[in-house]
């Protein structure tokens, strides 16, 4: 390259040092390449396909490796998800289950309360009927002697509770 000559690819522009100074060499059309730069091309390219080759190799090695690992893993997952699928419909199953029960209990608690009720109301009744109205009929009667010896007492001149404070009675 000293004597300013530069073999390069066709339509490249080289830049070339001499005497340390960038000069800029122009377009030249490739005329021949010396016989040790073509065995340096050939080796060259040769190995970067060697290596781009290689490289594919270990990703279809990789991808074979995780193709069987994901097989292993699809073997042990597909019988756990059947187990949980099948768990899942006995859950539903036992909640349906609980959800009538507790309707029933509901049902029942119900009509309970309304037997209760009509019960109670009864009982009152009763009661009403049998102690309440004896005893108006008992108070009528009471009241009915007391004033009736309330009228005997305030002519015989007997002292009733209704006396003032001067000693005179009044009438009840």
């Amino acid at each position: 390259m000293l004597g300013g000559r530069v073999y390069a690819s066709n339509h490249a522009v080289l830049f070339v040092c001499l005497n340390g100074f960038f000069t800029a060499v122009g377009e030249y059309k490739m005329s021949f390449l010396s016989g040790a730069a073509g065995i340096a091309l050939v080796v060259f390219v040769l190995l970067f396909g060697l290596i781009t080759v290689g490289l594919l190799g270990v990703v279809a090695f990789a991808l074979t490796k995780l193709a069987q690992k994901l097989d292993v893993l699809t073997g042990v997952i597909s019988p756990v998800a059947v187990k949980i699928g099948d768990t899942v419909d006995t859950v539903q199953r036992v909640t349906m289950n609980v959800g009538e029960r507790a309707d029933q209990i509901l049902s029942r608690s119900e009509a309970m309360t309304d037997t209760v009720a009509s019960k109670v109301e009864q009982t009152a009744r009763v009661v009403h009927d049998s102690v309440t109205g004896p005893l108006i009929n008992v108070s009528s009667i009471l009241t009915g002697v007391t004033t009736a010896f309330s009228s005997l007492g305030g002519r015989s001149g007997v002292r009733t509770k209704g006396s003032d404070h001067n000693g005179t009675n009044k009438e009840v």
